[in-house]
Formats: structure tokens, C-alpha cells, sequence
């Protein structure tokens, strides 16, 4: 990638280490902001008086603000500077999380929508920093056996964030003090921010002429498609979300069209005919599909439906997030033959069969060995992510891979989350672990095939360790 050969002076492993360290905090801190109200609903519900509509999009705001943000984002970190941008989105998370924190003290009936407001707020800030954060990863780590261990250890930090949240909401709940989850997040932020300023040498990537209208077109389709997902899973009638997401459908054909047209598109579809970034980007969306959307309600569920404290829910999802903490730090040890996109099809087929161990609980404990299994799946999926996004990504544009990837992941997960929310509403659970698990396993299959073609459209190289 010509990323490497920008002028980035990490003189030592001191300079090397203080980078991986932001770019993984700063991820860890996103995915924790994440996954906040995941297990404590009962609660969130109470304080902020939000009923089921309200309920909604509480649980769907932040995925919006991510999904929004996540591509321009990335694009953005490439042409102003990853660290600027990092820092960027570390100041817009703080932002949306005073605006949560606000909306706890707000008169009752404007308390839901402000917190709503603090979520997308959140999700735009996130965006910054998880797409950044990728991009300086592939700027520091030049060789393949060190970029190996760094994305590593970039998934594990992702997993932790993911188990983090919950437990966090699960402390504060039991303090009798919501809000002291979100001041964590704040006062992190700042900290974090303050050390990057200090630790990180500035990077940018190719310079680029802006590409105002396909921002914009961007903008508004993604804006369409996930309002009528959170819309599908409210009380409004379907109709309107299906027009939402019709329109989206067309703005974003529209936007395909007008970058194949571009001399500097901001996001030129040819790349996808490239098996490599295909491959790694379909993973990406297909996790967020099979895999985060069902791990975002199964909280839900084991609360409502087999009566779980939010601690014992907070627990369950921890099994599956540490498991992959601690599988994406031993990744690198994974046999040479199960490398690249091989190791995405791997992880994928273990998420989906690990989920089907989670069909038909009869108590809240019995979800652990499938949330064992799918969580190592998982591990394996976000490690090899990390490093087949940086890979190959197009010279010189980490951020705009590093904001495909993401973007792909939370747009899968906001689809998995109104798909299973509508699955487990109509036809139970066990339905929604069955076709949640097989879009892994029939995903797994469409990045292998990608994966068999790119081998054969390029030499071989020995993998690194």
C-alpha cells in the first residue's frame, strides 16, 4: 500500500506502541459507547420514559450516526490527517455523550428524543475514531508479521469495547446511577484525546479533490435506509419504512452511477471487482448481519423473555466478547494455511455454528456454549478484518478502507437488528438464531469463493507470522 510510504517518522517501537495503543483505546471506547443500553433496556426505558417507538430508536440512533458517518469518515482521515480526524471524532463522541447525560435531567417528554439526538451524535464521533483508527494502524505497521499482531490486537480491543458496555451499564445500574457509564466514556475520551495530541505523528494519505454531490447522495441514502430500518422495527405502518428503503435503494444506484463517472469519485465501485477488498468487505457486512445484529437483541431477550437480571444478561454477552478478545490476541498463531480470507471464512462458519448451539434455551445459562463458540468465531473474524481491510485497501487510501469496512459492518448489523427483531417478534427466537446462522455459513461460502478467485489472480506469498 503507497500508505506506507508516506511520511510518517515512528522512529522506534515506543512511537509504534503509543499508536497501536490510541488506535485500539480509542476503538475499545467507540464499541463500549456502542453497546451501553444493550443489557440495561429496563432501566434506560424507566429513566427516560421511552416507550416502544421510543425504545426503538434508542437502540438504532447510534447504529445511525455510524453507519452515516463511517465512509466519509475514512475518507476524510486520508485526505486531512488520520490523527486529526481521530481526534475529531473523540471530540464529537464527548459531544454526544454530554447531550445523553443532559437528557437525563430534561423535562420528561423531551428527555427520550435528546437522548436519541446524544446517540446519532455519539455514532457520527465513533465513526471518526474506529475508521482513523484502522487507517493509522496501516500507516505504522508497514511489515506483514507486525500488521498481523497489530490487527490483532485492534479485534481484540473491538471485542472488549463490545463486552465492556454492558458490564459498565450493569455497574452503574446497580449504584442506582445510570449516568455514571456515560461520564466513564467522557472523561476517557478527553484522557484519550490529550495522549494522541501528545504520542501520534500526523499522516494523510493521496490528496483528492472533494466530491461534494457524491457526499451528499451518500449522505441522504444511508440517512433513508437506516431511519426505515429503525422505522420497521416501530409501530409505523411498513409501508412507510418500505418507501424509505425503495428510496435509498435508488439514491444509493444513483450515487453508484454518478462515481463510475468521476475522475476522483470518493468511492469508486470498481474497486469491489477486486476479490481481496470484495471478499473482506462482504465479511464485514455479513458479521454485522448474522452476527451482531442477533448479539444486539439477545440481551433483550434473555431479559423479557427468560427473565434474566442485567447483570446474568451482562454475563452471557461477555462470554462471546471476551472469547473473542482473547482469540483475536492468539490469532496470529492461527496455522498458515487458515490466513487472509481464509481466516474470515473460518470465523464465520464457527459464529453461525455456535449460534445454532443457542436455538432453544430453556434457562439463561444455557446460552453459554454457544455464545463460547460463536464468540471465537467472532475473534477470528475481527482479527483477520483488521488486517485484510489494511491490505487491501487502494494505495494510499487506508481511511477509505478502513470507512468500507465499517460502514459495511454496522449497515449489516442495522439489517440483522430488523430482521431479527422482526423474526423474534412473529416467529420466536429459535427462528431468528436459525436464519441469523445461516446467512454466516452461506456468507462464509460467498468469501471463500472470493477468496479461491483472488489466489488464482495472483501469485502466492507465504503468509506472515
Amino acid at each position: 500500500m503507497a500508505d506506507l510510504a508516506e511520511a510518517v517518522p515512528l522512529s522506534g517501537q515506543r512511537s509504534r506502541r503509543a499508536l497501536l495503543a490510541v488506535a485500539s483505546v480509542g476503538t475499545f471506547l467507540a464499541l463500549m459507547t456502542y453497546t451501553l443500553p444493550l443489557s440495561d433496556v429496563g432501566t434506560i426505558s424507566r429513566v427516560f420514559a421511552a416507550g416502544p417507538v421510543a425504545l426503538t430508536w434508542i437502540l438504532g440512533s447510534m447504529s445511525l450516526g455510524l453507519t452515516v458517518s463511517m465512509l466519509i469518515a475514512g475518507t476524510l482521515a486520508d485526505r486531512y490527517g488520520r490523527r486529526r480526524i481521530f481526534q475529531l471524532g473523540l471530540a464529537v463522541l464527548i459531544l454526544g455523550t454530554v447531550i445523553c447525560l443532559l437528557a437525563g435531567a430534561a423535562p420528561a417528554g423531551l428527555r427520550s428524543a435528546l437522548f436519541v439526538v446524544g446517540r446519532i451524535v455519539q455514532g457520527a464521533g465513533a465513526a471518526g475514531t474506529i475508521a482513523a483508527a484502522l487507517a493509522l494502524i496501516g500507516v505504522g505497521f508497514r511489515q506483514p508479521a507486525e500488521r498481523a499482531t497489530a490487527s490483532g490486537i485492534w479485534g481484540a480491543a473491538l471485542g472488549a469495547g463490545i463486552a465492556a458496555g454492558p458490564f459498565a451499564a450493569a455497574a452503574a445500574d446497580r449504584l442506582g446511577h445510570w449516568w455514571l457509564a456515560y461520564a466513564l466514556i467522557a472523561i476517557a475520551a478527553v484522557a484519550l484525546a490529550a495522549f494522541c495530541a501528545a504520542a501520534v505523528t500526523e499522516s494523510t494519505g493521496e490528496r483528492r479533490r472533494s466530491d461534494a454531490l457524491g457526499v451528499l447522495i451518500f449522505l441522504a441514502a444511508a440517512m433513508l435506509i437506516m431511519v426505515g430500518l429503525i422505522e420497521l422495527r416501530s409501530t409505523a405502518p411498513r409501508w412507510v419504512a418500505g418507501i424509505m428503503i425503495i428510496a435509498a435503494a435508488g439514491l444509493f444506484a444513483g450515487f453508484v452511477r454518478l462515481e463510475l463517472r468521476r475522475a476522483e469519485p470518493m468511492l469508486d465501485p470498481r474497486f469491489f471487482a477486486e476479490p481481496r477488498f470484495a471478499a473482506v468487505h462482504l465479511a464485514a457486512f455479513i458479521t454485522g448481519v448474522g452476527s451482531v445484529g442477533l448479539l444486539s437483541l439477545s440481551g433483550t431477550f434473555m431479559i423479557t423473555v427468560l427473565d434474566s437480571s442485567v447483570l446474568l444478561s451482562a454475563i452471557m454477552i461477555g462470554i462471546w466478547a471476551i472469547t473473542s478478545v482473547l482469540v483475536s490476541l492468539a490469532s496470529r498463531w492461527l496455522p498458515a494455511w487458515i490466513a487472509g480470507g481464509r481466516q474470515l471464512v473460518a470465523g464465520l462458519v464457527l459464529s453461525g455454528l455456535g449460534q445454532l448451539l443457542m436455538t432453544a434455551p430453556q434457562s439463561v445459562t444455557g446460552l453459554w456454549p454457544g455464545m463460547l463458540i460463536a464468540g471465537i468465531g467472532v475473534g477470528v473474524v475481527n482479527a483477520g478484518l483488521g488486517r485484510e481491510t489494511v491490505a487491501s485497501a487502494p494505495a494510499g487510501r487506508g481511511g477509505l478502507g478502513s470507512g468500507v469496512n465499517n460502514s459495511a459492518r454496522y449497515l449489516g448489523s442495522a439489517i440483522g437488528i430488523a430482521l431479527s427483531a422482526l423474526l423474534l417478534t412473529t416467529l420466536g427466537w429459535p427462528v431468528a438464531v436459525l436464519v441469523a446462522s445461516m446467512i454466516l455459513i452461506a456468507g462464509a461460502v460467498a468469501v471463500l469463493a472470493l477468496t479461491v478467485r483472488a489466489e488464482l489472480l495472483r501469485p502466492r506469498l507465504p503468509a506472515a507470522r
